[in-house]
């Protein structure tokens, strides 16, 4: 076991500055859950330390959202799973060892519908129901374990970074590679039939996946005959898209209109990703022009664009049109916030965060803008208490713990200060940085006789987590 878990480590420090590798599911009878759980943390370490993830809590919420509203009647339904975007062009998703789904932002914005993108989640929450990685590996038990081995890094390279496989397979045989490759053409098409009955459940269009193999495959013409990545990694014969269509005819016709928040978080990674005075310029014309799948989206992108360009007033303006049909949508009220914040109408930013928590009290996005917002105007104390409040319901957010070691330090309390960005740090799965810190809380000149002691057990907690982490590696 020590060597899985140490190629798994490996894989993820080699591989995760481009491209993360597909690493399927578990199964107890190959991994055990307490191993599985530090996979997944080793995993999790790597996807918060790289540069390639996009970090903004409006895009992270709205997918895991999508995400889990499709483990609903699932064999995981109560497993927590962990979805991130990864900046990279390419049109790829991968499911990985531990619960962990990754959507590149070129796929996301290559979906037409939100029952495309929630059809290619669905294919890969399924990789990890149906437990296809370990059972690969199973199945290559009649030969060593280090070829087995060997096999299924061939195989998770190759998936996720079809460049990278040809370095990983010179350690098997081709015909070994072949047959395992073989076998994975299997596993696609029954995540492609598990997909589809987690599709209908949650009530999304079980004719995404469909939709989105022809938007595949159109992406092809017009690529000097490259695939996109998803084909490369997601084989797509035509057997397996009879199966589908052949599956599909079993549901009923199921007319879904998508969400505003889908376009919208479309039009912010366009915003962001693109040039500025390009996508600018783009976004103009496909208006004028009525060149779009959704306005609403077109016109919210071009308000981040102008915004990421200092416009102010005309990313005010596009959003003035929005607000005029959608006046409560959470997505809505934070643009217009922070184009409040960036105009210096400080007041105003305040009062519109605090009536945007009323209507969406846990919407995460207005609480690091009020608690950011209260931080840098020196009301600190608001800041804390708004924190506070919202740690009790979301524990393990290392951003509200971050924002509170901003607090504490601007009020002169290191001990605070220091034990709150070492939550931060354990939360972003960085267990030795937190240890460090939290030393830092326990040798703090200051704090009371209560917070000395909780820094000084969460010390030796941290401590012990370590200990027992490094003697499952012996």
């Amino acid at each position: 076991m020590k060597k899985l878990l140490l190629m798994f480590f490996f894989i993820g420090h080699i591989v995760m500055a481009d491209e993360l590798p597909d690493l399927g599911s578990y199964t107890d009878n190959i991994i055990t859950a307490v191993e599985e759980d530090k996979i997944s943390k080793q995993i999790l370490y790597e996807v918060n330390q790289s540069s390639s993830v996009i970090h903004d809590v409006e895009i992270e919420d709205y997918l895991a959202t999508l995400g889990n509203s499709l483990l609903v009647k699932t064999s995981i339904a109560n497993r927590h799973i962990e979805f991130f975007i990864l900046n990279d062009s390419t049109i790829n998703a991968f499911a990985m060892l531990g619960g962990v789904v990754g959507v590149h932002t070129g796929l996301f914005l290559a979906a037409n519908s939100e029952s495309e993108l929630a059809g290619v989640l669905a294919h890969e929450i399924s990789h990890i129901t149906q437990k296809h990685l370990p059972r690969i590996i199973a199945s290559q038990q009649r030969d060593s374990y280090k070829t087995a081995l060997g096999m299924a890094l061939a195989i998770l390279v190759s998936r996720s970074n079809p460049q990278l496989a040809g370095g990983a397979m010179q350690a098997v045989s081709a015909s070994a590679v072949q047959n395992t490759l073989d076998f994975t053409r299997g596993h696609e098409q029954e995540a492609d039939r598990e997909g589809i009955k987690l599709l209908d459940r949650a009530g999304f269009d079980v004719r995404g996946p469909i939709n989105f193999f022809r938007t595949m495959q159109n992406a092809s013409q017009f690529s000097d005959g490259a695939a996109p990545a998803f084909l490369r990694t997601h084989p797509i014969t035509s057997d397996r898209i009879s199966d589908i269509e052949d599956r599909i005819k079993e549901y009923p016709y199921k007319q879904r209109v998508d969400s505003d928040n889908f376009y919208y978080v479309k039009g912010k990674l366009r915003a962001f990703l693109e040039e500025k005075t390009s996508i600018i310029n783009l976004l103009k014309e496909n208006i004028k022009n009525k060149t779009f799948i959704n306005e609403s989206g077109e016109h919210f992108a071009l308000a981040y664009a102008y915004y990421r360009n200092n416009q102010i007033n005309e990313a005010g303006q596009e959003l003035d049109f929005l607000i005029k049909s959608k006046p409560n949508n959470p997505m809505l009220i934070n643009l217009e916030a922070t184009l409040l914040i960036k105009k210096g109408s400080l007041q105003e930013a305040t009062d519109l965060y605090l009536k945007g928590l009323l209507m969406f009290p846990t919407y995460r996005a207005f609480v690091y803008g009020l608690a950011d917002h209260y931080i840098s105007v020196k009301y600190n104390s608001m800041a804390i208490d708004l924190l506070q409040k919202y740690l009790l319901l979301y524990p393990k957010d290392p951003n509200l713990y971050e924002l509170m070691a901003k607090a504490y330090a601007n009020l002169g309390k290191i001990l605070l200060q220091h034990e709150n960005l070492a939550e931060a740090f354990y939360y972003r799965y960085n267990l030795r940085e937190a240890i460090s810190l939290m030393d830092l809380a326990v040798r703090s000149r200051d704090g009371n006789f209560y917070e000395k002691s909780r820094v000084e057990a969460r010390l030796k907690e941290l401590q012990r987590e370590e200990m027992l982490f490094k003697k499952s590696l012996n």
